[in-house]
């Protein structure tokens, strides 16, 4: 049996964001620049967009909190399996090898598949940053991952920064966090 891995399009890196609550303000006006870049350049036609928008990361990340990697590990495998093989290319990666694609056998990334997963970006002990995926429909994956959410929460108050779904709040604030999973199930209201 093969070691699990999720292998993941470069578009979905970093699009859906915790960052410590220090960071929301920054995070929010972000968000709001994206909205509105979106809005902006959509092609004429309604199939894509004419120009992107760069996520602006917040001056402040985990490390600035310190948020120690080794605890966040602990509380993430209890819930979450760990999937140390990661891989983000472009299109090209996933048939052959990407030069310009991140490979990792080591990795802090903990979930059930390239729909459901939460990812940790270490800086030596600390995480520096975090982000995740939710594009599934399944409730127990949605539950962990609500889980692993409520997790880090519970060791550094956190904000949800999500660029597809043009949503932020905080986790601590449950009806954001209720209505946020909501959406991501994909439940109709």
């Amino acid at each position: 049996m093969s070691e699990p891995a999720i292998h993941i399009h470069e578009d979905n890196c970093g699009m859906r964001n915790l960052y410590p609550v220090g960071a929301f303000s920054e995070a929010r006006s972000d968000l709001a620049r994206s909205a509105e870049a979106a809005e902006q350049n959509r092609a004429p036609n309604g199939g894509g967009w004419t120009d992107i928008h760069v996520i602006s990361a917040p001056s402040i990340d985990y490390s600035d909190v310190q948020l120690d990697l080794g605890a966040v590990a602990d509380a993430l495998g209890i819930i979450m399996p760990r999937v140390r093989r990661f891989t983000a290319t472009a299109l090209s990666g996933f048939d052959s090898h990407d030069p310009w694609g991140s490979y990792e056998e080591d990795a802090y990334c903990y979930g059930f598949n390239r729909r459901c997963f939460i990812k940790i970006e270490p800086a030596g002990g600390l995480v520096k940053e975090i982000w995740f995926e939710c594009d599934t429909e399944n409730p127990e994956e949605l539950s962990a991952l609500a889980h692993a959410i409520l997790a880090i929460d519970a060791l550094a108050e956190s904000v949800i920064a999500d660029y597809w779904v043009d949503r932020i709040g905080r986790v601590r604030d449950q009806a954001f966090l209720k209505s946020y999973l909501h959406e991501l199930s994909g439940e109709e209201t």
